[in-house]
């Protein structure tokens, strides 16, 4: 069975262009022939591509934190 990944579009903050795709894994950023992929957790400073524009874009990619089963039990004590 195949699972099915979430994107989400990571866009310049002055002019609306695609900068890169944020999924559960990774950061993605693409422009022509040259790909980056960053993960883990991190924050990647991208200069959007468009024209005049040139805006810094800040954009931060943090792993989703789910409990472990042991971790989410409240720790019991012997009397």
């Amino acid at each position: 069975m195949k699972t099915q990944s979430t994107t989400t579009d990571c866009r310049c903050k002055a002019c609306g262009a695609l900068l890169a795709k944020l999924d559960r894994d990774s950061l993605t950023i693409r422009r022509g022939d040259m790909q980056i992929v960053v993960t883990g957790d991190s924050t990647v400073s991208v200069t959007c591509y468009r024209g005049r524009c040139r805006t810094l874009n800040v954009l931060a990619s943090r792993r989703p934190t789910t409990p472990s089963p042991a971790s989410a039990l409240p720790r019991a004590t012997a009397a």
